[in-house]
């Protein structure tokens, strides 16, 4: 919703006089322009009924995401906007969250690409149509994948650079959720997911925006929110109570006594690691609030017989971190990398089997056999005649020669003798 703020403060600036300018020195004019626009959608949201209305926010990727947590429940204190209605004062929401009075459904895109169909550029053609044309990516990579941001936020191993959004699948998620046309959202209040693009010439069909949402909608179901960070695949785990207690017990305290991790002096950090049960390890960030320690934020290790996985988790609920954190945990990036390691490490130790890849198998070729049908019965050709043959003969007919003739000798001739040797 804000992806024209700044082309629209430069229109705004190219129309003012340089004294102008110079007076508005000091005053942020995108946080001016983000504010009328949460005025404008709270005006429309209170103009429509309040029961079975869809409300979607658009935004990027990591923005009002800190705001979400610090200021929900909270009733707008921003500032006030006085003087729209004969001078009545109203409160301008600090978020958009709040200007669409919560309860909303956010989507959300990584680097946007492409352009409306009302903009010269939506044409599929860059320059116009050549003899080699150069398609635009709007039309190129029309795959996408949906996933939680709270499991895409901090994902080094998902997402990340480089990823990409096309604004006509945005726009087509969005019309989706708003028209009620997929059946897994319908059930939820409100989800918060990014969406990402692929390469790929067709546009999703509707068993596939389905799919995309109700797996979306299992993984927020889960007991950890979606917010997954790691995977590893095993084999096979001998035993899932031994791989577990090196985990928390050798490997964990190494990791949490690392310069990168013990190092961190403001804010939370990760202190210890707990095992919960044979399968189940715990690691724990803390933070100094009003001289006590108050549990921040966990990530929760799992051990399968079939591999291992790691998740974001909840606070102390009591002090004010009951919600999962939809940004990442103070060093939690670095613990996800030595995550990688530990996996390696434990088929080194023998504590993991290492997954096997599938082996094509060999389909060994049918002999080729020539059948000739005549009168309703199949019977064997018979072997035809070599070419060197001619006639009829017990060669053409394909005997072989009983002994093999000697080739390559010569008999030597005595030369006759001479005439002075006659005398």
């Amino acid at each position: 919703m804000y992806v024209r703020v700044l082309e629209e403060k430069h229109r705004v600036n190219l129309n003012r006089m340089s004294e102008q300018i110079e007076n508005s020195a000091g005053i942020n004019e995108e946080e001016l322009i983000r504010s009328g626009i949460c005025v404008v959608v709270c005006e429309a949201i209170c103009g429509l009924a309040r029961n079975n209305v869809h409300k979607i926010a658009v935004l990027a990727f990591g923005e009002e995401m800190n705001k979400v947590d610090d200021d929900e429940g909270k009733n707008g204190d921003a500032g006030l906007f006085a003087g729209r209605f004969g001078g009545n004062e109203e409160q301008i929401p600090d978020i958009m969250a709040e200007a669409m009075e919560w309860g909303m459904s956010v989507i959300r895109y990584v680097e946007l690409f492409g352009a409306p169909e009302s903009s010269p550029e939506s044409s599929p053609f860059m320059a116009g149509p050549r003899r080699d044309p150069i398609v635009r990516e709007m039309y190129t990579m029309r795959s996408v994948r949906i996933d939680p941001t709270v499991s895409v936020s901090g994902n080094i191993l998902s997402g990340g650079e480089g990823s990409k959004s096309n604004r006509l699948a945005v726009g087509e998620a969005a019309s989706r959720l708003a028209l009620s046309k997929v059946a897994a959202a319908n059930n939820m209040k409100a989800m918060d997911v990014s969406l990402t693009s692929f390469a790929a010439t067709e546009s999703p069909t509707d068993e596939e925006w389905n799919a995309e949402f109700t797996r979306v909608a299992e993984m927020l179901a889960s007991p950890t929110g979606g917010a997954r960070l790691f995977s590893a695949e095993f084999s096979s785990v001998p035993s899932t109570k031994r791989l577990a207690e090196w985990i928390a017990q050798k490997w964990a305290p190494a990791i949490l006594r690392s310069y990168d991790i013990a190092g961190t002096r403001v804010g939370s950090r990760a202190v210890y690691a707990l095992l919960l049960d044979e399968t189940k390890i715990e690691i724990v960030w803390q933070e100094l609030v009003d001289f006590q320690s108050v549990t921040s934020g966990r990530m929760i290790i799992e051990i399968t017989e079939g591999g291992m996985t790691a998740s974001r988790g909840a606070g102390d609920a009591s002090k004010g971190f009951g919600s999962v954190s939809m940004t990442p945990l103070p060093g939690e990036d670095i613990l996800v990398r030595r995550l990688a390691d530990a996996a390696s490490q434990a088929v080194e130790k023998g504590l993991a089997v290492k997954p096997q890849l599938a082996k094509k198998e060999l389909v060994a070729a049918a002999p080729v056999t020539t059948v000739v049908a005549a009168a309703a019965s199949t019977a064997p050709a018979e072997p035809a005649a070599s070419a060197g043959a001619s006639g009829p003969g017990p060669r053409s007919a394909g005997a072989r020669r009983s002994s093999e003739r000697s080739r390559g000798t010569r008999k030597r001739v005595t030369p006759p003798p001479s005439s002075g040797e006659e005398s």
